[in-house]
This record gives structure tokens, C-alpha cells and sequence, in this order.
């Protein structure tokens, strides 16, 4: 068995199996996500070969993502595929451990997934699920148009995507979970495949005010994205307005999308259909730490930011982490600095399970709304303890847009 990156003039034998396990027409997709990304290189495929052929493939996509303000690099894992006559014979695994090796070499801060099977394969190599939050809205009844300065039309490329763009970057600069996407990405066909391009948009003259991607399929409507200009509510009203309006037009039953129900949005569409909301949401997205020391060390500016602006002061302390096999000490220095290093032996160890301290570190959840869980399990932090690090994980708003998948 030899684990590795796939070579150039393996493409088409890499593609094949592809078409096997997932799409039988999926041969110009998959060519398409090769060779129409200018990221790209040869070593992003890692493949296992027995037997002189290819019996297992993945891909690693190169992107940046925030977690809060700060960014961080991040390999997000997909297409990943085992041929049906070669299962459970650990290739599957092997080549997932040689993909952290490989983002580890390479330079990444932790690799993502969303897993299409049951996540305890992909937990016994170390990676912890992320809960999404999600909603699912039943319309009742076809709500009035409301007046607006705004003017809602469909996408136009030529006219509109130099704007969406900037204004993609401004929505999400602090929005946890965001993927960056550089302007050339835009134009890249991996984007063009996955439908990045918005559906329909906000605009006022020359001026472009917000944005909505949305699917129809049947009776259902799936909000993927949405941006706009928070300081004018009548944005956000005018988008939500043309889909309801769309919805009446084709007949659509229902609205969902993997968004936090604390979104403005879903509440102007739970007003203006008359709706019943139900929560929904996702425990497929999965995290694993590459190089816990460099993600621990990007996030420092801004929990740094949250201890300035406490009104809370703690003594000289240091923390120590575990995560995926490695260690990283916090440290409070006394003049109020925090310091992120491998230092041994640390005054205190923090031993938080993987899945919790993940949910601290994206701001999924905050200490004090896991803490019930913990104490269910026996984990006890001293009140001084769980007081700072209150401070330094409050919740925030976690989105993944839905058309960031890979």
C-alpha cells in the first residue's frame, strides 16, 4: 500500500473512481474542479495505491476561514472515496492520517470535514463534530410586498459581482465559520459548480445593498447565503419580500437553510409568511486539529481584545491544553498579556474533551452552556478557572454558507 499524493498522469484513473462511488456523469465535475482552480496542485489529491491501482482518493481544498475576526488556514476534506472491493482494509484511514501529515507539512492550522456517513469513523481518527444550527419554515399565508427604496432583481455578473464581493468581504469580517474567497476564486469553476453566484439582489441606483443565494427544489427553498447592509433594515426586507413573492409563484411549502434561528433573517421570514419555524440543523461538520499551537497562537488578538474589555482581573496563570496529541499552554503574564507557547508544565491543566473545547474555540457554544455537560461527566473547573475562561469564549454567531461546501 503506498499513501501518497496523486500524480499528475493519474488523473483520469482518480476520476473514474469518483464517477464510481458518486456521480456516473460526474466525469467533467471532477475535471472541472482540477482544472479550472489556479490553487490547485497535484499533492491537494491524496490517493492510496495497492496493487498498482488507485483504491482510495480525497481531496484537500486550500482555503482560509475566520473564526471570529482572526483567520486561520484551514484544508477542508472532500470527495473522500474508497473503492467498494477494496473496503475495510484500512485504506480509508490510512489515507486520512497522511492527509493530516500532508496539512501539517504544508503549513495548515486544522482540517475540516462534513461527513455523509456516520461521523464514528472520522471520531476514531480524532475529529470532533461542530454542531450547525439550523431552521425550517412552513409557509401559511402570502405576506404583503412592503415599500423600500430598494430594488430587488436577479444577479447580473456584469453588472453586480465586483460589488458582491466587496460586500461579501464586509458582511462576513467577523462572522465565525466564514470561508475568505479572493476575488479570482469568484471565477473559478469549483465556484461556478457549486452555485457561489447569488440568485437575486438589492440594489439602489448604482449602489448594491445586499444579496441572497437560494435553491428551489420541489416544494422546498434552501437558503445558502445572505449579506447585506446591517445599518439598513430595509435591505434585509426587500430580499426577504422576492423570495417570499417567488415562493407564491412556484408553489413552495417550505424554507430552510443551515442559519442560527437568532438570524435576522429567519425571523423576517417567519413575519412575513406567518409561518411555523422548527429548528433543524447538522452534526455532519467535523474539526481536527492540524497545528493546535498556530491555531492557538492566531486566535490570540482577539482573545486578547475580550480580556481588555473585561472588567474582570485575574493573577499570572498558565494553562495547559490538549488537543489531537499535541499541547499548548496559555499563559497570563502580569502586565495582562496572554502568550500561546509549547511550554511544559503548566500550573494547571485544563482537561476539557475534545468536542467541548472545540465548541470554546469557534464560539458555537460559550463555557457556561457547556458546563451542565461537563459536570454530567465528572469534569469539575475551579470557579477562578471557569471565570477566565468565561471571558475568553463567549458564544458567537457560527455560519458555514451553505455554497462553501467542498
Amino acid at each position: 500500500m503506498d499513501t501518497r499524493g496523486m500524480h499528475e498522469d493519474e488523473i483520469e484513473e482518480m476520476i473514474e473512481l469518483l464517477c464510481l462511488i458518486n456521480r456516473p456523469d460526474g466525469h467533467d465535475r471532477y475535471r472541472r474542479y482540477i482544472q479550472g482552480d489556479s490553487s490547485y496542485t497535484w499533492e491537494q489529491t491524496r490517493v492510496v495505491v495497492a496493487e498498482g491501482r488507485i483504491r482510495s482518493t480525497l481531496r484537500i481544498w486550500d482555503r482560509l476561514m475566520r473564526i471570529g475576526p482572526s483567520v486561520v488556514r484551514m484544508g477542508g476534506i472532500g470527495g473522500v472515496s474508497t473503492h467498494p472491493e477494496a473496503r475495510r482494509k484500512g485504506y480509508a484511514s490510512a489515507m486520512m492520517r497522511d492527509a493530516v501529515g500532508y496539512m501539517a507539512a504544508s503549513g495548515y492550522d486544522l482540517g475540516v470535514l462534513f461527513s455523509e456517513i456516520p461521523f464514528a469513523f472520522y471520531r476514531r481518527l480524532g475529529w470532533e463534530c461542530i454542531p450547525q444550527a439550523g431552521f425550517r419554515i412552513r409557509r401559511r399565508q402570502d405576506g404583503p410586498v412592503r415599500q423600500t427604496r430598494w430594488q430587488v432583481d436577479s444577479f447580473r455578473e456584469d453588472r453586480d459581482l465586483e460589488q458582491v464581493v466587496e460586500l461579501h468581504q464586509a458582511y462576513n469580517i467577523q462572522q465565525s465559520g466564514a470561508i475568505l474567497r479572493p476575488r479570482f476564486y469568484w471565477d473559478t469553476e469549483p465556484a461556478r459548480i457549486r452555485d457561489l453566484l447569488p440568485t437575486i439582489v438589492a440594489r439602489r441606483g448604482d449602489v448594491l445593498g445586499g444579496y441572497m443565494n437560494f435553491l428551489a427544489d420541489g416544494k422546498e427553498v434552501e437558503v445558502l447565503e445572505i449579506a447585506y447592509d446591517r445599518g439598513d433594515p430595509d435591505i434585509l426586507g426587500a430580499l426577504v419580500d422576492r423570495l417570499l413573492q417567488y415562493c407564491q409563484d412556484e408553489g413552495i411549502e417550505e424554507i430552510c437553510g443551515e442559519i442560527p434561528h437568532r438570524h435576522p433573517l429567519v425571523d423576517a421570514l417567519v413575519q412575513g409568511c406567518g409561518g411555523d419555524l422548527a429548528l433543524s440543523g447538522s452534526t455532519s461538520m467535523m474539526f481536527y486539529a492540524v497545528n493546535f499551537l498556530s491555531l492557538m497562537q492566531k486566535l490570540l488578538p482577539d482573545l486578547q481584545a475580550r480580556l481588555d474589555a473585561s472588567d474582570q482581573k485575574f493573577p499570572p496563570l498558565a494553562l495547559g491544553f490538549a488537543l489531537n496529541g499535541q499541547t499548548c499552554a496559555l499563559r497570563l503574564e502580569a502586565s495582562g498579556k496572554l502568550q500561546a507557547d509549547r511550554a511544559a508544565k503548566p500550573e494547571e491543566i485544563v482537561n476539557l474533551p475534545g468536542e467541548f473545547l472545540w465548541r470554546l474555540l469557534v464560539g458555537e457554544s460559550s463555557l457556561e452552556q457547556v458546563q451542565p455537560a461537563l459536570r454530567a461527566r465528572r469534569i469539575a473547573l475551579n470557579p477562578k478557572l471557569a471565570a477566565f475562561l468565561t471571558v475568553l469564549f463567549p458564544a458567537q454567531e457560527m455560519i458555514f454558507w451553505g455554497n462553501d461546501h467542498f
